[in-house]
C-alpha cells in the first residue's frame, strides 16, 4: 500500500512538473520576443549612428551573450565574413535553424526577423531605420499576444496537468 501511494505521489509530482515546464515555455517565449525587440533597437542604433556594415552589426549583436539569439547573429556574421560567394539570403536561410531549434520563438517572429534582414542593405539608412521601427511595432503586438498566452494557456496547462495527475492517482487508488 505504501509503495502504491509513493508511486501515485511521484505521478502527481511529475504531472505538476510537466505543467510547470509548459508554463515556463510561454514565459521564455515572451522574454525572447522582448529580447528580439531590444536587439532590433540596438541594430537600428548601430546602423543609424555607427555607420557599420551589416557584417559588423551582426558581429556586435552576436557578442551580446545575454540574448539567446546572439548565436544566430554571430553565425551570420561569421558566414558573411568567410563566405564571399554566398548572398545574405542564402546565409540567412542556412542559419534560421538556430532560431527554430534553440529558441522558443515561433514562425511569426522568425518570419518577421527574416523579412527585416532581407531588406537591410537594400536602401538608405533612413529607410532601414523605418523598416526596423515597423518590425519593432509588429513584435510589440506579438508581445501582447505572448502575455495573454502566459495568462491564459500557460495557466490552463499548468493546472490541467496537475489535475490530470490527481485524477489518474485517484483512479489508481
Amino acid at each position: 500500500m505504501q509503495i502504491k501511494i509513493f508511486i501515485i505521489g511521484i505521478l502527481v509530482a511529475c504531472s505538476y512538473l510537466i505543467g510547470e515546464y509548459i508554463y515556463k515555455a510561454y514565459i521564455k517565449r515572451h522574454k525572447e520576443v522582448n529580447d528580439l525587440i531590444r536587439i532590433l533597437e540596438i541594430m537600428r542604433m548601430d546602423l543609424s549612428f555607427g555607420l557599420y556594415t551589416l557584417e559588423e552589426v551582426f558581429k556586435r549583436l552576436g557578442e551580446k551573450k545575454e540574448f539567446t539569439i546572439s548565436k544566430f547573429f554571430e553565425s551570420i556574421s561569421n558566414e558573411l565574413h568567410n563566405n564571399t560567394y554566398k548572398v545574405l539570403e542564402e546565409i540567412l536561410n542556412d542559419n534560421v535553424y538556430i532560431l527554430i531549434k534553440e529558441t522558443y520563438l515561433q514562425n511569426k517572429e522568425v518570419d518577421e526577423l527574416k523579412k527585416l534582414i532581407f531588406t537591410l542593405g537594400k536602401s538608405d539608412i533612413e529607410s532601414q531605420s523605418r523598416m526596423i521601427d515597423l518590425s519593432i511595432e509588429n513584435l510589440k503586438k506579438i508581445t501582447g499576444e505572448t502575455k495573454e498566452d502566459i495568462n491564459q494557456k500557460g495557466m490552463v496547462y499548468r493546472k490541467l496537468s496537475t489535475i490530470i495527475g490527481l485524477i489518474i492517482g485517484i483512479i489508481l487508488i
